[in-house]
């Protein structure tokens, strides 16, 4: 019981209020700081617009509103207005288009005669295209080969000379469709008829000049064809 008393009295005897005299003190101390800060912002703020009012056109209470103002060191971005997305039209498919019958030509409607002004075109394409006073008189005749491989056929009038069926052999007409394994033909006769490329040898006439086609070289679609490499082979012999 005495210990208890005795920690009792010393914890009194350590926290003790404080005298009259040191509050007063404090408080005028903390009086006269307060006042000594803002007389220092003051002073600053004379300051700076005495140094500025002389060297701008701003109204004094503008200059005091800006100071006052928060200006965030990262500017944020607009929101981005949302853009209607334009839809592509779709293209049909292969198997869409052979549907539809875009890869056919009709039998009866298609004539001979309409069909001779491409042949002319066809003829003078050959000509620039082939170069044929300059490839044919050159040693080196790959050249020569290579744009006959790549080369368009539609509008040339193209005889078969040699087949496996002898029924296709002496067909004869300009070109009106070329696919992967057929040339399509319209014959004198108004009359449509599709070749085989395979096992099949057909030839054409430039001006002067003779040329012969193998169709077993040729079994590829004329797009692929015109941007494709070909290698020197031999002849194949039906």
């Amino acid at each position: 019981m005495e210990k208890n008393a005795n920690s009792k009295e010393s914890e009194m005897m350590f926290y003790q209020p404080l005298p009259a005299e040191v509050r007063v003190t404090l408080a005028q101390h903390s009086l006269l700081s307060g006042s000594t800060q803002s007389n220092e912002k003051k002073l600053e703020d004379r300051f700076l617009m005495s140094y500025i009012q002389p060297r701008t056109s701003v109204i004094p209470e503008e200059l005091t509103a800006q100071f006052k103002k928060n200006y965030p060191l990262r500017v944020g971005r607009p929101a981005k207005e949302n853009k209607k997305t334009r839809t592509r039209k779709k293209a049909l498919t292969s198997i869409e288009k052979r549907k539809l019958g875009l890869h056919k030509l009709p039998k009866t409607e298609i004539k001979y005669k309409a069909c001779a002004p491409l042949h002319q075109l066809w003829v003078e394409y050959m000509e620039n295209f082939l170069e044929l006073e300059n490839s044919t008189k050159a040693a080196n005749k790959d050249l020569l080969y290579q744009r006959i491989a790549k080369a368009d056929y539609h509008g040339c009038l193209l005889m078969v000379t040699r087949s496996k069926c002898p029924s296709y052999i002496g067909a004869k007409g300009i070109i009106v469709l070329e696919t992967k394994n057929t040339f399509q033909i319209i014959c004198e006769d108004d009359q449509l008829r599709i070749l085989p490329k395979r096992d099949s040898v057909f030839t054409f006439n430039v001006s002067r000049w003779t040329f012969t086609l193998f169709g077993n070289h040729m079994n590829i679609r004329p797009s692929e064809r015109a941007a494709r490499k070909f290698k020197s082979k031999p002849t194949i012999d039906l």
